[in-house]
């Protein structure tokens, strides 16, 4: 379908043109991974295309591919484009539509993701990160759900997607709108916001979430899940682990039942020398048992990746060098 192709370009007269032929403003690109003129003009941010299109007679709402669509809104949305969000909103998109099945996000998680801004260059930064605020805010005046999740088992909502990528203002919006700070990881591999937030070392919103009221010991999930003390020590993110500490994090909360690890036990995996000694500190125990499956002790993960320091430290502090695995 030539009507998808020119649209993504934003080439505003040949649309028209295609339209007047009798082009069809629904019909996607292919039935895989195949897009409408309006859901590839919406990424764009082409507004006049847009508008083009939704006057003749495009379905703002039009379901998704099956593998890896989005919606025209959860595609302007995920781009940063206000107006175009604004213009959607108003022809009556649906704020709280799922993604395709492969990712079933919502236009707001989409948009709380999408300041993931690794490479964007320094002086548009800011500017990005603007625009992406503004459409979140804008969603939650149309009713946006802040406690969505997605996918059963590993989703995420918006304020879990937020904090893991470090946006303070979006979290800052969220919570505003009353998001749940203590949503529950999805049961299999999901994380709540303030675990979140922990695994990337992002203090600032490990702070907001905790001053909110975000349970410091809300345990992990149930596969390789993690506390957030063992998340930032996992991450080796010493300020995050004294911030956590100092908030009464459990130095000893147990692993996961599969493929978990203590606090201690993920920073000596990970050869975070520093952050072993603080939680050594704070009382770490050096011979917890193990995560029940695939798990291994702290002295065990920290001679497997050769941390002498670490097992140094270990031992000292009198981990028990014949414990094995269960």
């Amino acid at each position: 379908m030539l009507l998808p192709k020119v649209s993504e370009g934003g080439h505003a007269k040949v649309v028209d043109q295609l339209l007047g032929v009798g082009a069809d403003a629904n019909a996607a690109a292919d039935e895989y991974r195949g897009q409408t003129a309006l859901q590839a003009a919406c990424g764009g941010g082409h507004l006049e295309v847009v508008e083009s299109l939704l006057g003749a007679g495009a379905d703002v709402n039009t379901a998704v591919t099956k593998h890896s669509g989005q919606t025209a809104l959860q595609a302007a949305c995920g781009a940063g484009h206000l107006e175009v969000v604004e213009r959607l909103i108003d022809a009556g998109a649906d704020v709280n539509a799922a993604t395709a099945e492969v990712k079933q996000l919502t236009a707001l998680q989409e948009v709380s993701s999408s300041g993931h801004l690794e490479g964007v260059v320094d002086d548009h930064l800011d500017r990005v990160l603007s625009g992406h605020l503004k459409v979140v805010e804008r969603l939650l005046i149309a009713r946006a759900d802040a406690d969505a999740s997605g996918l059963e088992n590993e989703g995420l909502t918006a304020l879990q997607v937020a904090s893991k990528h470090g946006h303070l203002q979006v979290v800052d919006s969220l919570l505003g709108a009353g998001a749940d700070v203590n949503a529950d990881a999805a049961p299999l591999e999901g994380l709540t916001a303030l675990q979140a937030a922990s695994s990337g070392g992002h203090v600032t919103v490990v702070e907001r979430l905790l001053y909110a009221g975000a349970d410091v010991n809300a345990p992990g999930a149930v596969v390789e899940g993690l506390t957030a003390l063992q998340a930032a020590s996992s991450g080796g993110y010493l300020q995050v682990v004294d911030c956590l500490l100092g908030t009464g994090a459990w130095v000893n909360a147990a692993p996961a039942f599969l493929r978990g690890v203590t606090a201690l036990q993920a920073a000596s995996d990970s050869g975070h020398t520093e952050v072993v000694k603080r939680l050594l500190r704070a009382g770490a125990d050096v011979n917890t048992a193990a995560s029940r499956i695939g798990g291994r002790t702290a002295l065990q993960v920290a001679s497997d990746r050769g941390h002498l320091k670490i097992v140094e430290l270990l031992l000292a502090a009198g981990a028990d060098d014949d414990d094995a695995a269960t």
